[in-house]
């Protein structure tokens, strides 16, 4: 796919996207207001992956997708073995919208105010067309997700359920459990542009289940009432029904009991933005750079190299070490017969090994507790 990025990419002077020497222009965070159709348009691919899962976004007419298609179903058939037709690889236009990890991919017409400067100083203002990328999260494959983890019933008003898996646990295991849940879907929308209505969705989902969950657990029959003793975030134990207690505060004091943490995001206004910040250039996921790394450890001429350069520096690896005592144990084995009957025959099988074997690492000492243990025989 580099290859083929690197092939594909012709820039136009006319479009902000590139210039004369292919280096991108403007602010790449949000794709440019550029022309969508006609010869002024600049052809690039860019290409992501994410485990199993890749999407390729092609600027250019459908006949050179379709060309990079048939590629890709050849490359992963000849090096991976890996069968891929056009149903699993189908070609959608951005303004239908494209699907990819629970994202919706769609293409926003705006119409911003360009003001300029004509001739004789005199401020022009006028109103522009532009197109703009936007980055949406699904809220069907939210709720798709919630009523697996069976947190919820229905599509249209979603009902959040008691989540019983919890119920032994403790209120502030439980709060503590929830909030990392609630912390990995913030950082999963990071990029969405609903990326505040979402993850507040999911506060008032997980929010409901627990207060319902409480509320059969300590038989207070709603969840106003939970909420009336726990507060909103559910950070006060439930175990004193008034919501103060003051044996509570003192043994907290002491640190014999542990402190509940409120569930996060309780509103709106505490759900950060969605991060705009532009990627630098070359920039890779940490999962990818794990796995690149991976893949060149493997390789067999990385390690080769590596045993090359331990050698010359002198060092020694942990399995060579363990190679040399073990080869040092049996070599002074062989020398100290474990039977005083057997030692006359020992003495004939070791005659292929002393052969090899240095005078001096034998020693005389050795040969004469051999021969007067044969004169013993």
């Amino acid at each position: 796919m580099e290859e083929r990025i690197k092939e594909f990419y012709k820039p136009s002077k006319s479009d902000v996207v590139g210039g004369d020497d292919g280096i991108e222009q403007g602010n790449t965070s949000w794709p440019e207001f550029v022309p969508t159709t006609g010869p002024d348009k600049t052809r690039k691919v860019d290409y992501i992956r994410y485990g199993g899962h890749f999407l390729i976004g092609v600027r250019g007419p459908r006949a050179d997708v379709a060309v990079l298609r048939k590629q890709l179903v050849e490359f992963c058939d000849q090096r991976f073995r890996i069968k891929l037709d056009n149903e699993s690889l189908p070609i959608e236009h951005i303004t239908k919208g494209v699907m990819f990890l629970d994202h919706v991919l769609c293409r926003r017409v705006v119409y911003p105010t360009l003001r300029y400067t004509a001739t004789g100083g005199k401020i022009i203002s006028e109103k522009g067309v532009g197109t703009l990328l936007s980055v949406t999260a699904s809220l069907k494959q939210c709720i798709k997700q919630f009523r697996k983890l069976e947190f919820l019933k229905g599509d249209r008003e979603p009902d959040p359920q008691p989540c019983f898996r919890m119920f032994h646990a403790t209120q502030s295991h439980t709060n503590s459990q929830m909030n990392k849940l609630l912390l990995t879907m913030a950082e999963w929308y990071r990029y969405a542009d609903n990326r505040k209505k979402v993850v507040n969705f999911c506060s008032y989902i997980i929010r409901g289940s627990l207060a319902k969950l409480y509320a059969a657990k300590y038989k207070l029959r709603s969840r106003a009432k939970v909420y009336k003793i726990a507060s909103r975030n559910l950070s006060r134990p439930l175990k004193d029904k008034k919501g103060q207690s003051p044996e509570y505060h003192n043994l907290l004091r002491m640190g014999l009991v542990d402190s509940i943490d409120g569930l996060q995001y309780t509103r709106m206004s505490m759900v950060p933005d969605p991060d705009y910040t532009p990627l630098p250039f070359g920039w890779r996921p940490d999962h990818e750079k794990i796995l690149l790394e991976y893949i060149k450890l493997t390789d067999q001429q990385t390690l080769k190299e590596q045993r090359n350069c331990t050698r010359e520096d002198g060092l020694i690896t942990p399995q060579d070490n363990i190679s040399m005592l073990v080869w040092g144990y049996k070599k002074n084995a062989v020398l100290l017969p474990s039977k005083v009957s057997d030692a006359q025959g020992s003495t004939e099988d070791l005659g292929s090994d002393t052969d090899e074997l240095n005078e001096k690492e034998l020693g005389n000492e050795g040969n004469q507790s051999f021969q007067k243990l044969a004169e013993m025989s």
